[in-house]
């Protein structure tokens, strides 16, 4: 068997890694309708959204500086509401 290789470019498999994120988080979800749905915060870091996302800090502050995100002041500290989150990767889904 000759082995194969598929190089994709990273924009490429940076969207399939969301959309793969986005359908397991989905399942997980729905295999425990009896929990709320976010027990976690509403809101999450810049850290905890890179996480996430599964992209840098950087990627998030840029998000936040074009306006895509929106950035809500803790302190010193910088969040962003999770279910905004959640909407700009649908909204990156069906630009895709």
């Amino acid at each position: 068997m000759t082995p194969f290789a598929l190089t994709l470019p990273p924009e490429l498999l940076d969207a399939i890694v969301e959309r793969v994120t986005e359908q397991v988080l989905e399942r997980l979800q729905a295999e425990s309708p009896s929990e709320p749905a976010t027990k976690a915060s509403p809101y999450m870091t810049v850290v905890e959204a890179a996480e996430f996302l599964r992209c840098s800090r950087q990627r998030v502050d840029d998000l936040l500086s074009q306006g895509r995100l929106t950035r809500h002041k803790d302190g010193s500290r910088t969040l962003v509401l999770r279910a905004e989150i959640q909407e700009h990767l649908r909204h990156e889904e069906r630009r895709a």
